[in-house]
């Protein structure tokens, strides 16, 4: 039988493709799509796969619920306060028009305790909740092997799986409804620890061979070098974008990379793993917050930081650092990290949350 979904989020490069893949009188249908997606010639691309899917495009949650004739909710929107505000939002709505019990499959990355919280919510109001974070960019969506990181109800696992195995490569982690978060975030420790030793690898190169940080040698230097045992795959998808093409505006953007290193860095806190684990990620997350300040409305992915970490500009990362982090405290480190960042990305950390945040 055919799932039928409403979805709502930025429903573009990550799940566009997935119209595409869900072919008709497949395992599943989008009914309606609200895309919060930023404007530009993308986003219209995107929206225009979901039509040839059959979507209709609406523009408010009301129609988005509609008559209660789906049996899913797809939630791929933001960090914990984004999505918390999506939850108050809908809930009201799901319950005035609900036809038969409905779930929500939430692919947003968010921290553990959000997953927590969220099922405790919906628990309450009747209402299945699994969160399933998405990981392999939009090049893993475009060609269904993203990756899809699966917890929770085991019998809602099995419902899916047709339809997951259509649009991605999915694994279920078991039972516990924060382990697909928790997940996610081991993935993020990966690519933060991988960005920053080819990051730092790039800009050794430029001073001690006296060479700019873009050009056609620095790419055949790295093409060569990734090669060996300390090769990552952050050169392919990140900073090779960087130094191959001078594009820094392409990639893992920094407002939503800072959050997710914070909820990484709490994790780790969290399950009592040494400073050594937890301060670099704050690190990490103070020169995006860095970054953020001192380029405040220019989209930046997060390979920019590269250009921050050559010698002429070192210094001005070093002080903002030196400023905010605690070498002996790592609560107060995460804590100083969201209180430097730009306030729309503050407000979507929302780094404690319960299921009475829901219900505010």
């Amino acid at each position: 039988m055919t799932i039928k979904f409403v979805g709502i989020g930025g429903m573009g490069l990550m799940l566009s493709p997935s119209a595409k893949h869900l072919k008709p009188g497949g395992p599943a249908r989008f009914l309606r799509i609200h895309d919060r997606g930023t404007k530009d010639d993308r986003r219209d691309m995107c929206r225009q796969a979901w039509k040839d899917h059959g979507a209709d495009i609406v523009h408010d949650y009301d129609a988005l619920v509609g008559a209660g004739d789906y049996d899913g909710i797809v939630i791929c929107a933001g960090k914990n306060g984004d999505d918390c505000n999506i939850f108050r939002a809908l809930v009201p709505l799901m319950q005035r028009n609900k036809k038969s019990p409905p779930f929500i499959l939430h692919l947003s990355t968010v921290s553990a305790g959000f997953a927590q919280a969220a099922y405790e919510f919906l628990s309450a109001e009747g209402i299945d909740y699994v969160n399933y974070p998405l990981t392999g960019g939009p090049l893993g969506a475009e060609n269904a092997n993203m990756l899809i990181l699966a917890s929770g109800s085991e019998s809602i696992y099995s419902r899916l799986e047709p339809t997951l195995q259509t649009i991605g490569n999915p694994k279920y982690f078991g039972s516990s409804i924060t382990a697909g978060a928790e997940v996610k975030l081991m993935g993020q420790l990966m690519v933060f620890n991988g960005l920053l030793g080819i990051c730092s690898a790039a800009a050794l190169k430029s001073e001690c061979f006296q060479e700019e940080l873009s050009g056609s040698g620095q790419a055949e230097f790295f093409d060569f070098l990734n090669g060996g045992a300390g090769g990552t795959r952050q050169w392919d998808v990140a900073i090779s974008k960087g130094v191959r093409d001078n594009t820094w505006d392409q990639g893992f953007m920094i407002h939503h990379a800072v959050v997710d290193a914070i909820y990484a860095a709490k994790l780790c806190r969290e399950r009592g793993l040494p400073a050594l684990a937890v301060i670099p990620m704050a690190a990490t997350a103070l020169a995006f917050a860095y970054l953020l300040n001192k380029y405040e409305g220019t989209p930046l992915a997060t390979h920019a930081i590269v250009r921050e970490m050559i010698q002429k500009n070192a210094p001005g990362l070093d002080d903002f650092t030196a400023q905010h982090i605690s070498y002996t405290d790592v609560d107060v480190s995460i804590k100083n990290c969201i209180e430097v960042l730009p306030q729309r990305v503050k407000d979507s950390v929302m780094l404690d949350i319960n299921k009475d945040n829901f219900s505010a």
